[in-house]
């Protein structure tokens, strides 16, 4: 009777690290988005167009919210995939700590300038 074949550890590695690289490949991907669509809602405030006024400002909040959603989505992959090296002992426990600390921070920042912007935005439609 022929014994199952093993996979090797070397090979059961090397699928892991192909998984991973893989999902970064993909929040890589998010992250490009992200920045198009940051580009996008300033452009749409920024450049003067044949556009309404109300179409600048629905353009802006629809790019925004596009960004935020991706941001949330890319932030959450990167901490799985850190977690995962972390797992692995391929990062110390402080780059995770201070990496999720510094994104909240930003993160909190970021909302509430872009809520500063949509409050103007309201504001200056009101007029």
């Amino acid at each position: 009777m022929d014994k199952p074949e093993v996979p090797s550890t070397t090979s059961l590695i090397a699928e892991e690290a192909t998984k991973h690289l893989t999902n970064l490949q993909k929040l890589d991907d998010e992250i490009i988005a992200l920045l198009t669509h940051a580009s996008k809602s300033l452009q749409s405030l920024n450049e003067p167009t044949t556009q309404s006024e109300n179409q600048a400002k629905q353009d802006f909040q629809t790019h925004a919210s596009k960004f935020f959603a991706g941001l949330e989505s890319a932030t959450v992959g990167l901490r799985k995939e850190a977690k995962a090296l972390q797992d692995a002992n391929m990062l110390g426990t402080t780059v995770t700590t201070n990496a999720e600390w510094v994104g909240g921070q930003k993160e909190k920042e970021g909302i509430a300038a872009a809520e500063s912007v949509l409050r103007k935005l309201n504001a200056d439609g009101e007029d």
